[in-house]
């Protein structure tokens, strides 16, 4: 138990310091962003708000856990074993994502404060009004993206894990397969919907079913499919080869 300990204050260590830019980067930019569009009139007060933007972590996470190879390539010249360094990064994976739901729910907190100082109204950006964002139950709002971090992490876990055994077979792969769907399949599907006209109705429902899920079934889902991608990935973190 020690060195799972050991293991995750050292992932944890350096993982810190990318948030922490992460966190500068996105602070400056944002102030850079609203600072102009107020300058240039295209928003005032009474049209625009401070906005939600670091929900974004959540994808953070799904990019640190994909770093894999780096880990357990550098947890194996420790003599760790293989059950031993799948504990370290599910652990790493767990307590971190808790910390980035706190930091998301940290910027809600202080976007939803400067917003009624300044007289801003929360009417100019979009994400103030998906689920999530919607109820005043910061604990709710905690355990839901605390889920969705896990889920990228185990997620990023997993593809790591495949990536390490297959090499760049399987990363070539992958990348066909979402460039396959995001540049073909999606644009086909929305151009037959658009022809259709069904393309509103889909929208009006999409927007409809994210204003409105119920976020504590969602997070129960958010775990069950994380727990099913940790259970895939320890499977194949059990026996895989060192390169």
């Amino acid at each position: 138990m020690n060195k799972v300990v050991l293991n995750m204050k050292y992932k944890i260590g350096y993982q810190l310091g990318w948030l922490l830019w992460y966190i500068v980067i996105y602070t400056l930019i944002m102030m850079i962003v609203y600072f102009s569009m107020i300058q240039l009139s295209w928003i005032s007060t009474e049209s625009g708000s401070l906005f939600y933007r670091i929900w974004g972590l959540i994808f953070f996470q799904l990019a640190i856990s994909l770093k894999f190879k780096e880990d357990f390539d550098f947890f194996l010249t420790l003599s760790h074993t293989r059950s031993l360094i799948f504990q370290s990064l599910v652990g790493v994976g767990v307590l971190f994502s808790a910390l980035l739901s706190f930091v998301i729910i940290l910027e809600r907190v202080v976007v939803d404060f400067l917003n009624a100082l300044w007289g801003f109204e929360n009417i100019y950006d979009p994400f103030h009004f998906i689920a999530p964002y919607l109820t005043d139950n910061l604990f709710l709002q905690f355990i839901f993206f605390w889920m969705a971090c896990i889920l990228c992490a185990s997620f990023g876990l997993l593809m790591g894990s495949l990536s390490y055994r297959f090499g760049k077979t399987f990363i070539l792969a992958s990348w066909l397969v979402i460039g396959s769907i995001s540049l073909l399949y999606f644009p086909w599907v929305l151009w037959n919907l658009f022809n259709e006209g069904r393309l509103t109705a889909l929208v009006d429902t999409f927007t409809d079913k994210m204003i409105n899920f119920d976020l504590l079934t969602s997070s129960a889902y958010l775990l069950l499919f994380s727990i099913i991608f940790i259970i895939a990935a320890f499977l194949n973190i059990r026996r895989l080869p060192q390169k």
